[in-house]
């Protein structure tokens, strides 16, 4: 998405969104100042964390998170406003570290077309995590199939995110608030623990891609919107694929649908 049509978008999408309980958080819109280009690398080591809870925290632009990281993390910063310099902090309490990426004045978007905002993250592929992500507005790309992510909480407000868990063994939990644009969630993958999956429609377009081995029981409560759910069959209010109630595994999906469309895909 250019950068000049999601500001429009964010301006345009956030009085709805927070008079349909969308938005979870204040956005603002100002005029910043851009100045050079930077490019910064930071690591952060693991220390004697047997487990990391992790929250990211970007108000507007482009996310990319993956696998990589010899470290607990590996990121790459690419901004030219000085205000919105990245600040990491780590530390570890009884075996618990606690990682924090968030950008300074994350509620405010930019009025200015010029202004460049990205995010690459790379994680240990070992390391326990408990992941929250909040993004405003921009575009992510985030590859957590790899990862060790045992529960993920993502929220969003306007722009386009693709959300990859299909390699993923580790989660159990997710839950992911949507506000506008359009939204690709890849579940498909051989899972081996129950999945509870709870997702807040906003406005735009929600696909799910989910497996065909592994049972999927999805509950849609419609709000404004269309569903198309291609290799499922509806069962009462639900749908429903064929190794539903034959699998020892069940991925257990709550829809709360906005104003938009779902597509339910069955991946071969």
């Amino acid at each position: 998405m250019k950068r000049t049509e999601l500001t429009r978008l964010a301006i345009l999408v956030v009085t709805l969104l927070v008079s349909l309980g969308c938005a979870t958080t204040s956005i603002s819109v100002n005029t910043v100042t851009v100045e050079e280009l930077k490019n910064e690398s930071q690591t952060v080591e693991l220390g004697d964390a047997a487990q990391v809870k992790v929250i990211v925290k970007m108000g507007a632009g482009d996310l990319k998170i993956d696998k990589g990281a010899d470290a607990l993390m590996q990121a790459d910063f690419t901004y030219n406003v000085a205000g919105w310099k990245p600040e990491v902090s780590y530390d570890v309490t009884d075996g618990t570290g606690r990682l924090t990426i968030r950008q300074p004045n994350a509620e405010q978007i930019s009025m200015r077309s010029d202004a460049r905002y990205k995010w690459k993250l790379a994680f240990n592929e070992e390391v326990l995590l408990d992941m929250r992500i909040e993004q405003g507005a921009g575009t992510g790309d985030v590859d957590l199939g790899d990862l060790n992510v045992t529960r993920l909480d993502v929220q969003l407000a306007a722009g386009d995110f693709a959300l990859d868990l299909s390699g993923n063994r580790s989660l159990k939990n997710l839950e992911l608030d949507m506000g506008a644009g359009n939204i690709t969630l890849n579940l498909n993958g051989n899972w081996k623990e129950n999945v509870n999956v709870d997702l807040q429609g906003g406005i735009g377009q929600t696909t799910l891609r989910l497996p065909k081995d592994i049972g999927v029981h999805v509950t849609v409560n419609k709000a404004l919107g269309r569903i198309n759910a291609g290799g499922l069959s509806q069962q009462g209010d639900a749908y429903v694929n064929e190794a539903y109630s034959k699998s020892d595994v069940t991925l257990e999906i709550n829809i709360q649908a906005g104003v938009g469309q779902i597509n339910l895909e069955v991946v071969d």
